[in-house]
C-alpha cells in the first residue's frame, strides 16, 4: 500500500512538474490536487490546505430543497450534483466531500434532494426535481456556466433533465460517472452478467453482482399493488443481500404473480429471455423503466460538453453503456473516459495506472468554468 501511495505521489509531481513546463499550470495543478481530494473521499488532502473551504447551506425552491455549496471566492460555474441510489441521499458524506472538492475549485454545486434515492430508487419524477433544481440554480448564478453532474443511476434523471427545452439551450456541460443508456441493457447486465463493448462483435459474459439485483428488487418491491409480495420479496431481497444462497423457497412459495414476474427477472442466466421477463413485470415497475430509459430520449438534442467517466470492470453498469451514450449524443461535444480499477465509480482507488485518465476527466470539467 505504501509502495501504490509513493507511485502515486511521484505521479502527481510529474503532472505539475509538466504542467508548468508547458499548457495551463495552475488550471492542470488544480485537476491534479482535485483528483487527490476526491480519492481521499473527505480525508485532508493539500487541497484543502492550500483553499478556503466552502460555505454550506440549505435552500428551497417550489417544490424542492437542497444542499447548495459556495465557494470562497468568485463563481465561476454552476452544477447541480445529483446523486445516486444511496440510503443517505445528499447527506452521503462521500457525496458532501466531492461537493467541496469542486466549491474549492470555483463551482456552485446544488445537491438536490431526491426522496426515492433514500429508499435506493430512482423515479422519472426526478428528472423534473433535477430540473427544477437547475432552474433554481440558473436563476440565482445566472452569468455563468450551468452545468449537471450525476452518478451511477442518476445519470438518466439529470440527462432528461437537461434535454428540457428551456434548458437544452442554457446547459453548458454534463457529467455522467458510471451512467447508462438502455435501461433493458443494464437490467440484462445485472441478471445475467452479459454485455458488449461498442465496435466489438463479441459478447462477454461476466459474474453477475449479486448486491445490484437486490438493491433492484427493493428499489421496485413498493411499485406493486400487492402489498403482500412486496413484504415477501424485501424480505428475499435481504436475505440474499447476506447470503447470494439462502434458501428462499418458502418465502417464494407465498408470492402472488407480481412477485413472481419479479423474482423471475432476478433469478434469470438467460441473456435472450432478459425482454420477455421484463414484458412480464407490473405496469408500475415497467412505467419507472421506461421513464428512465435514455434509449427512448432523442440525444442527439444534447448540447454543451458531455463529459463520461466510466470504470472498465464496472460490476454495476457495463461500461458499454457510456460508450453507447457517448455515441447517441451526436449533437454534443464528447469526451469519453474509460478508467481501469475504480469499480463502479469507487474513486478512492485512484492508483498510479489510472491516474493519468482520471486526471483529465477532471481536468475537463474545470476547462468549463468561466
Amino acid at each position: 500500500m505504501k509502495r501504490v501511495a509513493r507511485l502515486v505521489a511521484v505521479g502527481l509531481v510529474l503532472v505539475v512538474a509538466a504542467a508548468f513546463a508547458i499548457g495551463r499550470p495552475v488550471a492542470w495543478v488544480e485537476a491534479a490536487l482535485i483528483m487527490w481530494d476526491i480519492a481521499a473521499a473527505g480525508k485532508g488532502t493539500l487541497w484543502q490546505d492550500v483553499t478556503p473551504p466552502p460555505r454550506q447551506s440549505t435552500v428551497h425552491w417550489p417544490g424542492g430543497e437542497g444542499d447548495l455549496y459556495l465557494p470562497a471566492g468568485q463563481v465561476r460555474a454552476a452544477m447541480v450534483l445529483v446523486p445516486g441510489a444511496a440510503a443517505l441521499g445528499r447527506d452521503e458524506p462521500r457525496m458532501q466531500a466531492l461537493a467541496r472538492s469542486f466549491a474549492r475549485a470555483g463551482f456552485a454545486v446544488l445537491v438536490p434532494e431526491l426522496p426515492e434515492v433514500r429508499r435506493l430508487a430512482l423515479s422519472r419524477r426526478d428528472a423534473d426535481r433535477v430540473a427544477e433544481a437547475m432552474r433554481y440554480l440558473d436563476r440565482t448564478r445566472s452569468g455563468v456556466p450551468l452545468g449537471v453532474a450525476a452518478i451511477s443511476y442518476a445519470v438518466a434523471p439529470a440527462v432528461i433533465a437537461a434535454l428540457q427545452d428551456d434548458l437544452a439551450g442554457r446547459v453548458a456541460f454534463v457529467v455522467g460517472i458510471g451512467g447508462y443508456r438502455d435501461s433493458e441493457a443494464v437490467i440484462r447486465f445485472l441478471t445475467t452478467g452479459v454485455f458488449r463493448p461498442r465496435g466489438d462483435s463479441r459478447e462477454f459474459r461476466v459474474e453477475p453482482n449479486n448486491y445490484g439485483r437486490w438493491v433492484f428488487v427493493l428499489a421496485n418491491a413498493g411499485r406493486l399493488d400487492s402489498l403482500s409480495d412486496a413484504r415477501l420479496l424485501e424480505e428475499i431481497a435481504r436475505l440474499r443481500f447476506v447470503d447470494r444462497e439462502a434458501d428462499i423457497a418458502r418465502l417464494a412459495a407465498g408470492l402472488g404473480p407480481q412477485g413472481r414476474a419479479v423474482l423471475a427477472l432476478m433469478e434469470n442466466r438467460d441473456p435472450d429471455a432478459v425482454g420477455r421477463l421484463i414484458a412480464a413485470l407490473p405496469g408500475g415497475i415497467r412505467r419507472e423503466i421506461d421513464g428512465l430509459n435514455l434509449a427512448l430520449h432523442d440525444l442527439s438534442k444534447l448540447r454543451g460538453h458531455l463529459i463520461l467517466v466510466h470504470g472498465r470492470g464496472d460490476p454495476m453498469v457495463p461500461y458499454s453503456e457510456s460508450q453507447d451514450l457517448a455515441a447517441a449524443a451526436s449533437g454534443a461535444d464528447v469526451s469519453l473516459f474509460l478508467v481501469d480499477d475504480i469499480g463502479h465509480v469507487e474513486f478512492t482507488a485512484v492508483n498510479i495506472r489510472n491516474a493519468w485518465t482520471v486526471w483529465q476527466a477532471v481536468s475537463a470539467l474545470l476547462a468549463e468554468r468561466r
